[in-house]
């Protein structure tokens, strides 16, 4: 009965309902924050954890199939941040949607899951920070490192694409245009694949999203972007980055669209330059999106990968 009204008392946004459901048949679960709000996230499989991090506007739907592939032998662990996929909605000032808070959440997150020996990290886009900063903070409970497309610090000569600067510089506007009019995710979904999404992939990943207050995560994820060192989450980013350079005992293994118009080439030739010895797998034919794009191909791959003890310096997956 007590646990029964727990679950009750969750504010989760309206999902809208439809085709996608099918594609994600998980029982969802509730991690209560010690500073108010439940985190929402999927626990499937038994075995070896393995943490899943996402980033903007994705959740937890983005990594389905790889959680198919690898629960009959991991326990995949997988959160919505707070204010997307299923997770709560916070109020006004209640939460400061940088960095440094969304590393808390991680951190608290796994804490309570009291695991009994060490995970492997799976990350992508916006995801990368906040996963990367939790491993670098706890090299010893480290078991691998999977990296998609992602980045830490942005590669010498690189510019942001326009649309990601527009949303980020124009504050209040940007801020508006994600969420009242829900312009980054369509975006996202518009470019984020080589592929056309199906419309039941391209549903489920709108259905947390289906109002403007449910938004609002979005708009302040793209605001957190640190495009310049006086912004206040530059500091917190560059601890991560740091911090990175002591988890060269783990195993590593990169994963890359190609065709990503936000962390392009440049960026997997960064983390190569600063991890030789790390296991790529290069897509030309995917996108940011890469796990809409070449699913069984990454499933393949990081189940090899997780599945070895110790890799040989350098080699490309097939």
């Amino acid at each position: 009965m007590a646990e029964a009204k727990k679950k009750a008392s969750v504010r989760l946004p309206r999902l809208v309902e439809g085709h996608w459901r099918r594609d994600y048949p998980f029982r969802s679960n509730f991690f209560e924050r010690p500073g108010g709000g439940y985190l929402h996230y999927l626990d499937e499989g038994h075995g070896p954890p393995v943490l899943m991090v996402h980033g903007n506007p994705s959740w937890s739907f983005m990594y389905r199939s790889l959680i198919k592939a690898l629960a009959p032998d991991y326990r995949c662990l997988v959160l919505d941040h707070l204010g997307m996929g299923i997770s709560s909605r916070p109020k006004g000032g209640a939460y400061g949607f940088r960095l440094a808070d969304r590393l808390n959440d991680f951190s608290d997150f796994v804490a309570s899951l009291s695991l009994s020996g060490p995970a492997h990290v799976v990350v992508h886009d916006w995801g990368g920070p906040i996963g990367l900063g939790w491993a670098g903070a706890n090299p010893a409970r480290v078991a691998s490192l999977t990296v998609m497309n992602t980045g830490l610090r942005a590669p010498e000569g690189y510019r942001w694409p326009l649309e990601l600067s527009l949303f980020r510089k124009t504050g209040f506007l940007g801020r508006a245009l994600a969420k009242r009019f829900n312009a980054f995710l369509w975006g996202y979904l518009n470019r984020g694949s080589v592929r056309p999404l199906p419309p039941a992939v391209a549903q489920g990943y709108l259905a947390p999203y289906s109002l403007p207050v449910h938004r609002r995560a979005i708009g302040r994820f793209v605001g957190d972007v640190p495009l310049a060192p006086d912004h206040p989450s530059h500091s917190a980013l560059m601890a991560v980055d740091r911090d990175f350079d002591g988890l060269k005992n783990a195993p590593t293994l990169l994963v890359w669209g190609l065709r990503d118009f936000v962390f392009t080439p440049a960026f997997l030739a960064d983390f190569r330059a600063r991890r030789p010895e790390a296991q790529v797998l290069a897509l030309p034919r995917a996108g940011h999106l890469l796990l809409e794009d070449e699913p069984e191909k990454i499933a393949a791959a990081v189940r090899q990968f997780l599945g070895q003890a110790q890799w040989p310096a350098g080699p490309e997956v097939p």
